[in-house]
């Protein structure tokens, strides 16, 4: 079964085209290769470009959503919509907070061990003993 492109992007069917082209800006920088290094996030970003073209043109659009209704329609199944948006977006945007809360730790570590002989007051200059 083909991924809903609405949830890769993390918007409704009902969203603007400047909505979705928010929601691909805001995915792009999340998952782009040179600002994500996990190994997922390249096969990630690919899948969010291609929603993008197809949700963007709305020809385009309108096929996929005639095409998604209809297999839905032939399998039985009932449309599962997401509660809130703020629900897609904290189950899609999970990873990148955890990238986030990792490099500020790994920063203040770095940090304090960068900093934590700077102020002892041992310099040189200052113990001139005769």
């Amino acid at each position: 079964m083909e991924e809903d492109l609405y949830l890769l992007l993390g918007v409704g069917k009902t969203a603007t085209e400047d909505g979705i082209v928010k929601a691909y800006k805001r995915m792009a920088l999340i998952y782009h290769p040179d600002k994500n290094n996990h190994p997922k996030s390249v096969e990630h970003f690919k899948k969010i470009n291609d929603a993008f073209k197809v949700l963007s043109d709305r020809v385009s659009r309108e096929r996929y959503d005639r095409q998604s209704g209809s297999l839905q329609a032939s399998a039985g199944t009932r449309t599962r919509r997401p509660q809130s948006t703020a629900q897609v977006t904290t189950q899609s945007n999970i990873f990148p907070t955890l990238c986030v809360i990792g490099g500020v730790l790994l920063g203040a570590v770095v940090g304090a061990f960068a900093f934590s002989g700077s102020g002892n007051g041992n310099n040189d200059s200052d113990n001139d003993e005769d």
